[in-house]
């Protein structure tokens, strides 16, 4: 038996890094899936190697700042499978710019996918949640309470899904939802991979290496480990918490 059978998980950012890592983990403890990503190509690819495992697993190419495309996502989900017991908002980017030299537009950009568009996968799922008195991760960051230089629109926006969480899980705890998140440090992505290319002329690569781990850079795997322990019944009595995983680099 394991700790998802018969339960069903939405993950959003679904093809690479982080939410890769946290569907294959739920799958490999029973759990249906429905995963939602922007890049088609990977997130296909992803759904067939789960397939080829034996999941029961949905789809759908979804940009997260859509109203639209979220809320269709979510029904698609719950009408395939009669309901959603688990989420884990995971769907993010990073721009990485001196902060006077930063436009509104590269600075709305991450706001809208990392909080507005996590909030919006949240408000679709709450009512199908608080069926099955389910539990959402929201992936924050550790940016949200240690400063990072050059990427203020996204310590910003991870800020604010740290806040968020926490009203929620005060607002829904008495209908039995939960509701956490997760603040990684350095993990080795696709996204944090290509972050070098970006740093701009001149960075300081002391203010930038203050918060990396002190045992070396994670990996996926460390955080979908505790995507899946918040999201299990082992986590019943967690609720509007943030846990941070970084290598001691903020203790």
């Amino acid at each position: 038996m394991g700790r998802f059978d018969d339960k069903v998980v939405l993950v959003t950012g679904a093809s690479t890094g982080i939410g890769r890592a946290s569907a294959q983990r739920l799958a490999n403890e029973g759990a249906s899936l429905f995963l939602l990503d922007i890049n088609q190509p990977d997130l296909d690819a992803h759904v067939v190697t789960l397939n080829e495992q034996g999941v029961d697993v949905g789809s759908a190419v979804v940009d997260v700042r859509s109203d639209a495309q979220v809320a269709a996502a979510v029904l698609e989900c719950v009408e395939r499978f009669g309901r959603l017991d688990g989420l884990a908002n995971i769907a993010g980017v990073q721009t990485w710019r001196r902060s006077h030299e930063i436009t509104t537009e590269d600075f709305r950009r991450d706001i809208d996918i990392n909080l507005i568009g996590t909030f919006i996968v949240c408000r679709e799922a709450i009512p199908h949640l608080l069926e099955s008195r389910g539990a959402i991760v929201n992936m924050s960051s550790t940016t949200a309470f240690a400063g990072i230089p050059y990427s203020a629109a996204y310590s910003a926006s991870k800020g604010g899904v740290l806040a968020m969480t926490r009203s929620l899980a005060i607002e829904y705890a008495k209908e039995g939802l939960r509701v956490n998140c997760i603040c990684p440090g350095g993990i080795r992505t696709p996204m944090t991979d290509g972050a070098m290319a970006q740093f701009p002329e001149g960075a300081d690569m002391q203010l930038l290496l203050r918060q990396m781990s002190l045992d070396g850079q994670g990996e996926p795997e460390d955080i979908a480990n505790m995507v899946a322990m918040l999201l299990s019944e082992e986590a019943r009595h967690v609720n509007g918490t943030s846990i941070t995983i970084d290598g001691a680099a903020t203790a």
